[in-house]
């Protein structure tokens, strides 16, 4: 094992020499433009470098903000002829000589543009500036986009990779992917998009491939903003349904003055429902007989999520940043019903009804500080350290009573209480060079779990510790029109409970490299590794009862799994198509999955986790935004998945399956005015020995706004349908098991809401690079 660890800090240095061996350079400077003796700046001039002996395509480029100011990253040094062009003024031509600057300081270099006397007087551009990198897309916006748009949130719908999503009224990636929202690194809620004006965005960057120091993450949008000011701002949104209870709430305060800035937000999501039907279909072999049940289950569920959150900032700007953030969250969920149950046991037919009732809640307290700190030589260093517990309390019951007579023949009772603590600690180091960016960290996770567990075995504690050490690092740039991203990462896992114990040493590389074929084209090739770990309640050993012969229970002995995905992309843009396409092949080690599986020792067939030998997908998916007319009038957004799944498990043998998901969305724009439909064509995916469909989707959304300040709107969720869920185990299984749940409360339920925010002064906004969070209460 140490040998490892030499290994692995001896390539790391290595990697850290090897990124002063190279010559490039930070470019930047200001655009403006004179007439009659006043010098203005000139927004989105786009800046783009030639070499002289190949001026048909540009090496690098990028646009101006709304100062004038324009950066270009990672120069490669030598001679260019430089081209700056913007509607209304004359193409600038000069020839430019690059060379690395004294202590890695940028070249600066400042241009005025003329007006071009033959162009109108006033010149509307239209359509977001994007550029490509080989992890990410750099987009800016017009002062179309920015007029238009209400707060900064607006303008990350724009993004051809995002969405809104009809019931939470959240950005969604519209791969399904799981978002990660930063303002200037710093991660950022939906409250706080809300506080932020659009005139105070720069550029946003969307990272499908987030860097080392955001893993987990499935994509990343940091949005960079220009310097802060005095101000303030907030607002309040609020979202309801007339027949149900359904509900959206947010309110939030944001207070900047000179190196101090105090927010203050709250999100309210909650959920109310009194028709959910379930169907529960059971079959199979046990005692040398064959057993069929049917459950008819009728419940009433919800639940209430509430989250608050205390932020306070202090910074000096370019030099430090120290932020203390406080976000307690209280959740409950409650869920009661009553079941019809049919059982063909053998030869015996008999009829049951049923009582089950399942209720928990969550308090979880964060603290999270946060240290950032200006070094020599284009270098920086933060420090991030995250405190959270858990405090959770869950009870089941389930009660089945033999008709006619009334007697009762299942009595289980489960409680559970969690007390869990977990401290999550990183340091990362950033240094822009001359060619590229180099950033290297450390992470540490750790917790502890303690249980007091009461079900059908009797009452006992189960205890738990966990920790996962992260150390990385990893160059990015690029050289003429070619890409890369190479990230060294290990992981070193320890995971003990009362009946197995286990450490893992993970390596956890990612190589990238791309071609920008021209402004509008560019293919990228990717391979990663990275582990899962299973979670607090998959390796409990507690356990419930789901028919008189079947139980659910956790398994200790769960071990990581390993993930190994490869993916060739190609990415072309232009003012009315952006696509995505790609091919990926994924293997996974030791894939974690649910299985009904014969305990020899136990009366009961358990449902349970085990480790497959492995799992593996390959296929495509295809995305893409159509703007037909060049603008919002009228947007056509799709994601499509093609994918062939296959499992091979020790317990039910080799499974293979088709995956072919739809999604669609279709948006108008004209004037104040916004009509939005979502609808997805769903498909069966593999889940362990089961098969799930993804969840319906048909919405219809209206927006009216009214003025800057104001804007109401009314949508129709699942239109003519109920959300539908559908699962049926695949022929191998030990039991047949298909379940399917409708909420009929849902079928074309009407929402109602308005949206009012103020603001005065700018935003006071701070960078921070290092994002962490423990989401795993250990509920069971």
């Amino acid at each position: 094992m140490p040998m490892r660890y030499l290994f692995l800090c001896f390539t790391m240095i290595l990697l850290a020499i090897a990124v002063n061996g190279y010559s490039q350079v930070e470019m930047r400077g200001t655009i403006t433009s004179s007439r009659n003796d006043t010098v203005a700046p000139v927004e989105f001039a786009d800046i783009a470098l030639y070499r002289p002996t190949d001026t048909t395509q540009a090496v690098i480029g990028t646009a101006s903000d709304f100062n004038g100011r324009y950066l270009i990253e990672n120069v490669p040094a030598g001679s260019y002829r430089l081209v700056i062009k913007c509607l209304g003024y004359n193409t600038l031509y000069a020839e430019i000589n690059v060379e690395p600057q004294a202590d890695g300081k940028p070249l600066v270099a400042d241009y005025s543009l003329t007006y071009d006397s033959q162009q109108l007087t006033e010149v509307t551009v239209s359509g977001s500036l994007r550029h490509q990198h080989i992890d990410k897309a750099v987009y800016t916006f017009t002062t179309k986009d920015v007029k238009a748009a209400r707060y900064s949130k607006d303008l990350l719908k724009t993004l051809p990779e995002l969405t809104i999503d009809a019931q939470s009224k959240t950005l969604k990636t519209l791969n399904g992917k799981s978002l990660l929202i930063l303002i200037n690194g710093v991660a950022a809620t939906d409250n706080e998009l809300k506080i932020l004006p659009p005139d105070k965005v720069l550029r946003v960057e969307y990272y499908d491939f987030p860097p080392a120091r955001y893993a987990g993450a499935g994509a990343v949008a940091n949005i960079i903003t220009r310097e802060p000011q005095n101000g303030y701002g907030g607002g309040v949104d609020m979202a309801h349904a007339f027949t149900t209870g359904f509900g959206e709430d947010n309110l939030y305060f944001n207070y900047n003055s000179g190196r101090s800035q105090f927010a203050i937000d709250y999100h309210l999501s909650y959920r109310s429902y009194k028709k959910r039907e379930s169907e529960k279909l059971y079959r199979y072999e046990l005692n040398h007989e064959s057993r069929h049940s049917q459950y008819l289950l009728r419940d009433t569920f919800g639940y209430t999520v509430n989250t608050v959150g205390l932020r306070y900032t202090n910074q000096l700007m370019d030099n430090y940043i120290f932020q203390a953030t406080l976000r307690p969250d209280f959740t409950t969920y409650f869920a009661h019903g009553v079941s019809n149950i049919n059982n063909i046991f053998g030869n015996d037919t008999s009829v049951y009804a049923g009582r089950e009732s399942r209720t928990f809640l969550t308090l979880s307290p964060v603290l999270d500080l946060y240290f950032w700190k200006s070094l020599p030589h284009n270098s920086d260093i933060a420090f991030n350290l995250v405190g959270t517990m858990f405090w959770t309390n869950q009870k089941e019951s389930k009660y089945e009573y033999r008709q006619p007579s009334g007697a009762q023949t299942i009595g289980d009772e489960m409680t559970l209480n969690n007390r869990k603590q977990s401290l999550i600690g990183e340091v990362a180091y950033t240094r822009k060079l001359s060619f590229a960016s180099w950033n290297s960290g450390y992470k540490i996770d750790i917790s502890w779990l303690r249980s007091d567990i009461k079900n059908l075995f009797g009452k006992y504690d189960y205890n738990s510790n966990s920790s996962t050490q992260y150390l990385y690092s990893e160059l990015s740039g690029s050289k003429n029109k070619f890409l890369y991203r190479l990230s060294l990462g290990a992981k070193y896992i320890i995971n003990q409970s009362y009946s197995n114990k286990y450490d893992r040493l993970v390596f956890t590389p990612l190589a990238m490299v791309g071609y920008n074929i021209n402004d509008r084209n560019t293919l990228r090739l990717m391979f990663r590794r990275n582990t899962l770990l299973p979670s607090v309640s998959e390796l409990s050993n507690n356990a419930r009862v789901i028919t008189p012969d079947i139980i659910y229970k956790g398994n200790p002995q769960l071990m990581n799994a390993t993930v190994n995905t490869s993916s060739l992309s190609y990415t072309h843009n232009n003012s009315i198509l952006t696509l995505n396409l790609e091919l990926s092949y994924q293997y996974v080690d030791k894939a974690i999955n649910e299985y009904f599986v014969k305990d020899p020792g136990s009366p009961y067939i358990t449902l349970t986790n085990e480790n497959a030998k492995y799992s593996q997908e390959f296929g495509g998916e295809l995305s893409f935004s159509l703007k037909p007319f060049g603008s919002d009038i009228l947007k056509l957004q799709s994601y499509t998945q093609l994918m062939y799944q296959n499992i091979n498990s020790s317990i039910v043998g080799n499974l293979s399956n088709l995956y072919f998901p739809i999604n669609l969305a279709v948006s108008s724009q004209i004037g104040k005015w916004i009509l939005a439909y979502q609808y997805r064509f769903t498909s069966m995916s593999v889940n362990g020995a089961s098969l799930d469909r993804d969840e319906n989707k048909s919405h219809v959304t209206v927006y009216y706004q009214l003025n800057d300040n104001l804007q109401f709107e009314a949508n129709m969720l699942w239109t003519f349908m109920p959300s539908q869920y559908f699962s049926e185990t695949l022929p191998s299984s030990l039991v047949y098991q298909r379940v399917t749940t409708k909420i009929w409360d849902n079928k074309s339920m009407i929402l109602i809401g308005v949206s009012w925010s103020f603001r005065k002064g700018k935003g006071y906004d701070v960078r921070r690079k290092l994002q962490n969070k423990d989401y795993d209460s250990g509920r069971f």
